[in-house]
Parts: structure tokens; C-alpha cells; sequence
């Protein structure tokens, strides 16, 4: 699935990282340690499109509009989507006015209490960390993404609210928490590198990377199938067969499942992983065509044209310039 995306090239004499990998990407991300008392709650107005929250001791609850999940020591939040959520106490939510422990995030992280007054170095409990009690029962890791990537973007579709609960993604988030409270000249870069690698882990469990309720049998097989082989020839005779399901049945169910066809969703995902290559890599487009299963550089640039607006030449001289 994601992992599957982050497949390097070697052919053509092109460097190994010329292709670049798919998938979310973090520069100087936002990353700190968290530690809550009593009944709590942050408001975060900052705009930012992914955010990842794991629970390491106690527990906490997510809300955005009518939506609601509760997460416990051990698991992880996937927030997608710019638009505003809270963080909450399970003990309650806290009242709003006057409430000493309730705080509104804005963007560039600036944070003051809901009446409006900034909060400035009463909340900084040292590196990276912050809350009303360093010790508090309640202490979460929080890690904030500026930008996405068009394949975070597709996974992530119709899942603004997720939590996971794996145990491989878990131990990547204590790894990231721990290397928070290390200050170092090259300490931003492993940090980054350590929240890339956690939410990859956390999006391969969400429905757009193909893990799917019981009642989807045989349509997380085909996803698979996809994300493992791009470039190939598929029909969706071939994807039923993987799913075990008539052609007909197959569509049906997989329509339901993705909210697209299988061809749909195939065309949506080699498109996803050339804008990622080519915003960020310098590999040629005819490569980059080759590997998600596009016959020429010229058909190519015509489908991205028609999803994205702009040629794939246009995207990477607007990033470069």
C-alpha cells in the first residue's frame, strides 16, 4: 500500500532518490509534547491540512462539527483537513468562559485562552513540551504537517477523524516523543524523518490505502493490488478475480467502498503519485510516466492537465522558481 509507493527507481541512470517518494512529507514540522490535568481543552484554528496525535498516557477525545472519537493510552489520531477540531478532557469538557484551562491555537501555533488573552510562557514546560501540567495524567504527542502530498491527499479522502490502534505505528510515536526532548543542530531533520515515517504508518490503516470493514470482502485486495503495482495493464476483470467477486458485483462493491470506480480510483492514483514525483523530484517525466503506467510523457501531462490544472512542467517550474 503507501509503503508500496515509496518504491525507488534505479533504471535509466537516474539517481535512487530521483524518483521521490510518495506520500506525506514533513519540513521544520510542528512537534510537541503534551501534558494535561483535570478538564482541558484546545481549540486548533491553525489551518494545517494533517495532524497526528498519539496518546501516551490517559486519554483524550477529538471533535470536529458532530464528529467525535475517543482515543486511550496507545493509540494514535489521524486529523485531516484544514478546518478547525478540539482536543478535549474525557473527565468532561471544560466550560469555555473563564475556563483556566481551555486554549485556542491559531496559525503559526500562536496560542491565547478563549477570552482572547495570549498565553505566552506560562503553558512552556521545556523542549517541545507544553500544557498546564508537565506530569498531568493526560500526555500526548502532537505532530503537524504544513503541507500534504496528493497521495496523503487521496488516502486520507472521506476520513477527516480516524484512530488507530496498531502496535507497530505506536512504537514509531514513542520513538518521535523521544527524540522530541533531544535538542540538537540536525535534531529537526530526524524529527521530520521520524513524523514522516508515523503517519505513513498511521495511513496505511485508513479505507484509501485499502483497509476495509468486513463488509467490503475482497475490495482491500484489489486497493492492494494497485498500490503494489501502479504501472500495470489492469481491467477490472482481472481486480474481481483478485477480489474473489463477478464483474459486475466487483464494481458495485467497490464504488460503495471508494466512492469511485476501479478505474476510476486506478487513474486517480497514478495521477497522485506523478504529482508527487514530479513536485518533488527532479526524474524526467518519460520516467516518471513509465512508472505509473502512462504510455508516453505527452498522455501523461494531458490526464494531469485535465485533474490538476497545470502541466506537470508547469507544476515543477512554479515549486522551483
Amino acid at each position: 500500500m503507501l509503503d508500496n509507493a515509496y518504491a525507488i527507481v534505479q533504471s535509466d541512470g537516474v539517481r535512487p532518490d530521483a524518483f521521490y517518494p510518495a506520500g506525506p512529507r514533513a519540513r521544520e514540522a510542528f512537534i510537541l509534547r503534551m501534558g494535561m490535568e483535570g478538564q482541558w481543552g484546545v481549540e486548533v484554528r491553525d489551518r494545517c491540512p494533517l495532524t497526528i496525535v498519539a496518546v501516551r498516557s490517559g486519554s483524550c477525545m477529538v471533535k470536529r462539527g458532530r464528529k467525535i472519537v475517543e482515543a486511550r493510552q496507545g493509540q494514535v489520531v489521524v486529523i485531516y483537513g484544514s478546518s478547525a477540531y478540539e482536543v478535549l478532557s474525557n473527565n468532561n469538557r471544560p466550560r469555555r468562559e473563564g475556563a483556566g484551562s481551555f486554549y485556542v491555537i491559531g496559525p503559526g501555533q500562536q496560542c491565547h485562552k478563549a477570552s482572547g488573552l495570549a498565553v505566552k510562557q506560562e503553558l512552556r514546560q521545556g523542549v517541545r513540551a507544553w500544557g498546564n501540567a508537565p506530569d498531568g495524567g493526560d500526555q500526548l504527542l502532537v505532530g503537524t504537517f504544513t503541507t500534504t502530498s496528493a497521495v496523503a491527499d487521496l488516502v486520507c479522502e472521506g476520513t477527516d477523524l480516524a484512530v488507530i490502534d496498531d502496535e507497530a505505528v505506536w512504537q514509531w510515536a514513542e520513538l518521535l516523543a523521544a527524540q522530541a526532548q533531544i535538542l540538537g543542530a540536525a535534531q529537526q531533520v530526524v524529527l521530520d524523518r521520524l513524523l514522516d515515517i508515523l503517519a505513513t504508518c498511521a495511513l496505511q490503516h485508513l479505507p484509501g490505502a485499502g483497509v476495509l470493514p468486513a463488509a467490503a470482502p475482497g475490495i482491500g485486495e484489489a486497493v492492494a493490488a494497485m498500490w503494489a503495482e501502479p504501472a500495470r495493464a489492469w481491467s477490472v476483470a482481472e481486480l474481481a478475480r483478485r477480489a474473489s467477486m463477478s464483474r459486475s458485483a466487483f464494481s458495485a462493491a467497490f464504488h460503495q467502498a471508494m466512492g469511485a470506480g476501479p478505474m476510476g480510483y486506478l487513474t486517480r492514483l497514478r495521477l497522485a503519485l506523478a504529482h508527487d514525483a514530479v513536485r518533488s523530484g527532479n526524474a524526467p517525466l518519460s520516467l516518471i510516466a513509465r512508472e505509473v503506467g502512462y504510455s508516453s510523457p505527452f498522455a501523461l501531462s494531458a490526464a494531469f492537465r485535465r485533474v490538476y490544472s497545470a502541466s506537470p512542467s508547469a507544476l515543477r517550474s512554479t515549486i522551483s522558481g
